[in-house]
């Protein structure tokens, strides 16, 4: 009896350890069922979504020397022609932000890019102005600023860089200095002048340029190294803007469906199922 007692003694000591331990996992299975419910497969609520969203935030983007020719010999004809043809075709980005029922849907990605809802409305409604595509109206900006309203730059030649477009304060000398620092008005002044450059390169590398080097410079094949890696930078990221935004929204208006269209019959969406 003894020695039954002794043997029993000794299994609960070896193995009470494991015991404990299984029981802590199972209460604690048990407890994030009842906390955190499943999750649901709707686009615009999973967690992987936010984890995307901080994996480009953070992102060390690639500054692989940007090719001379496509800024130095923007005024080609072919060139121009085979831009033109491309502009016609409408940005997606911007088609479901002019739609009524997808808006809600890109604010709410930009909302989530940004961290500022303020910033993103602010670049949303101008890009849209200026026929701008979205992503690359949002990827110059973090270029420029990292979506921070109130970033400030000294130049060399002792201007001032300020706010979500870096506007520069030799270039807008009416601009007072709370106005540099108002997302919507840098955003203003930042898109026209993105448009114009656009119009005048005609494409959207040379435009890049001209925005940070200005347009003599470029014309003048100009360009420094430093406006070549900021030109390819601002590339880099706007394709996983584009990536992102066709993952997490634009697959979910093919054919005019998505996730605030009712589905026909039951007043359900297709993406929510």
């Amino acid at each position: 009896m003894t020695s039954n007692q002794n043997r029993s003694q000794d299994l609960l000591a070896r193995y009470s350890g494991a015991f404990a331990f299984c029981l802590f996992f199972l209460t604690a299975g048990i407890a994030s069922l009842l906390l955190f419910p499943a999750q649901s497969d709707a686009a615009f609520t999973s967690s992987e979504t936010d984890r995307t969203f901080q994996s480009l935030t953070e992102t060390n983007l690639n500054l692989t020397d940007f090719d001379t020719d496509a800024i130095n010999n923007y005024y080609s004809d072919s060139y121009k022609t085979a831009v033109a043809e491309h502009a016609q075709k409408e940005d997606k980005g911007l088609a479901l932000y002019r739609s009524v029922y997808s808006r809600p849907a890109v604010e709410w990605f930009y909302t989530h890019i940004t961290e500022n809802n303020n910033v993103a409305v602010a670049i949303l409604e101008e890009a849209d102005k200026n026929d701008i595509p979205l992503s690359l109206a949002f990827a110059l900006a973090y270029t420029e600023s990292r979506y921070k309203a109130r970033a400030v730059n000294k130049n060399t030649n002792a201007s001032i860089d300020r706010g979500l477009f870096q506007l520069n304060s030799s270039s807008f000398p009416s601009l007072k200095e709370d106005d540099f620092f108002d997302p919507a008005v840098s955003a203003r002044y930042g898109l026209s002048h993105l448009r114009f450059c656009l119009d005048t390169a005609g494409n959207e590398i040379a435009a890049l340029a001209m925005y940070n080097a200005g347009t003599n410079r470029v014309r003048k094949n100009g360009t420094p190294q430093m406006t070549l890696n900021y030109v390819s930078k601002i590339i880099d990221y706007r394709q996983g803007l584009d990536e992102l935004f066709s993952t997490e929204v634009a697959q979910f208006y093919q054919n005019g469906t998505g996730p605030y269209l009712a589905a026909a019959g039951n007043g359900e969406s297709d993406a929510y199922r």
